[in-house]
């Protein structure tokens, strides 16, 4: 790992199966790396490695159908974000394609019998996302004094999206123009996101938020956790919304002037829709940094933009209102 990014490598074992202490030393280390640099690898998170590979096989047998194929799964709802984005729906100059499995629905989703076990592999592993995620988000509960269940109250309907995401073989001149990227340089606007690397890579963090990116590169049995927009609000700034994008593989990894394919996954964590997100003050006379905002709205809103889709009524979509009743 390049000792560049500053991104802690920490082993969650102690905290799945270690006593109260060993819980609260990991918490703190969880919350140390999402208020400094709002990234960590953690290891020994309990997803088996064998669970992630065949998960990147899935997604391959998926990508590899032909594109008409693959158009009948079309994502087209951003209140249901569920189905299959082809390459440019979702930023003009970003090269790649993507399919978004959810919690509740996945009309959209082609079956075990259109393609074998594609659906429900997906949705044990779903099942296993969601459960790494509300662990990592208690211990930010445990170190804030939240109460170790402050998250699951938000989380009851809670409905992520789980992300196959599929960056083609491309000329390495294509992504050395100006605005174009496998991914442009963004933060995610919900929770956090827990996301699975292959070995290619190309992440690349941005910690300041001046230009200065530096790489997240991959590392075998670990997952890369990132903080998300609506947490920073959360908590009123007490953690940080990194800056990140993927490009191609550095020159030292590949040479040749065709990058190979990439895959990654991601796991995007939003709470319960009705959830109100009033930043939390923990001490006398601390200012609130942020407006309340419905998360539910505040989820659409942002989706809308990412894809360029129209409401019902075939307007933008908008963010009614920043600012809510709590």
């Amino acid at each position: 790992m390049s000792t560049q990014t500053s991104i802690p490598v920490v082993s969650f074992a102690p905290f799945l199966t270690g006593d109260r202490a060993h819980r609260k030393a990991v918490a703190k280390e969880v919350y140390d790396a999402f208020s400094t640099v709002g990234f960590i690898y953690l290891k020994d998170h309990g997803i088996p490695q064998e669970r992630v590979v065949e998960i990147f096989g899935l997604a391959a047998k998926f990508f590899a159908l032909p594109l008409s194929t693959k158009l009948a799964y079309k994502l087209s709802d951003a209140k249901v974000n569920q189905g299959y984005t082809a390459d440019g729906a979702e930023g003009v100059n970003d090269h790649k394609e993507c399919y978004e499995h959810r919690r509740f629905a996945n009309d959209l989703c082609p079956s075990d019998t259109e393609l074998s076990g594609f659906r429900t592999t997906l949705d044990d592993f779903y099942q296993q996302c969601f459960s790494l995620a509300m662990d990592v988000l208690k211990c930010l509960a445990m170190v804030m004094d939240l109460g170790d269940g402050f998250f699951e109250k938000i989380t009851k309907r809670a409905d992520p999206q789980l992300r196959l995401l599929h960056y083609y073989a491309i000329e390495r001149k294509v992504l050395e123009q100006e605005r174009h990227a496998r991914i442009s340089p963004h933060t995610d606007f919900g929770l956090c996101t827990l996301l699975f690397q292959d070995q290619i890579g190309g992440l690349e963090i941005d910690p300041q938020h001046d230009g200065n990116f530096v790489p997240a590169p991959p590392i075998e049995g670990t997952v890369l956790i990132n903080i998300a927009d609506l947490l920073v609000r959360f908590t009123n700034g007490r953690v940080k919304s990194t800056r990140h994008r993927v490009l191609g593989p550095s020159l030292e990894k590949f040479k040749g002037d065709i990058l190979p394919a990439r895959f990654s996954i991601p796991f995007f964590v939003h709470p319960d829709p009705e959830t109100t997100i009033d930043p939390i003050l923990l001490r006398e006379g601390e200012e609130k940094l942020f407006e309340p905002v419905n998360a539910g709205e505040w989820r659409v809103w942002n989706t809308s933009k990412d894809y360029r889709l129209k409401g019902e009524d075939g307007q933008e979509v908008s963010l009614r209102s920043v600012a809510v009743e709590s």
